[in-house]
């Protein structure tokens, strides 16, 4: 039992380290970052799905307002909008809004994406 719980410990730590390496999580992205005085400085819309990117003066986020099951997400752009990636992919579950974490813009172009559940549409804020 004892080397059994080795085992799955050592192979657990491997997983987590590999995933550190390859990809940042939202906690790491998200550090220094809060959603106190915030405001909308894009919008957009998708078969009636309210979308947002929303800023506090150092981090931004995206909210958007449909269905449960509609997604939200956020890009950052460290080239003027050329290349991307893709971070905090979030689901309404229940109610009517849900937003992404708070990412640290760091002097970058970011963007809020949405899709309502039941299209395979996805609208996007301008750069901001």
């Amino acid at each position: 039992m004892r080397a059994r719980k080795t085992l799955l410990g050592a192979l657990a730590t491997a997983g987590l380290t590999g995933a550190m390496l390859t990809t940042v999580t939202p906690a790491q992205a998200a550090e220094g970052c809060n959603t106190n005085n915030a405001r909308t400085v894009a919008s957009a819309s998708t078969h009636s799905r309210g979308i947002e990117l929303r800023y506090n003066g150092t981090c931004a986020w995206g909210r958007i307002f449909g269905s449960p099951g509609d997604l939200v997400w956020v890009d950052r752009s460290f080239d003027r909008g050329r290349t991307w990636t893709q971070l905090s992919v979030t689901k309404i579950n229940t109610g009517g809004s849900n937003h992404t974490d708070a990412f640290n813009n760091k002097g970058n172009l970011m963007r809020a994406c949405g899709k309502a559940s039941n299209y395979p549409d996805v609208a996007c804020t301008r750069w901001w």
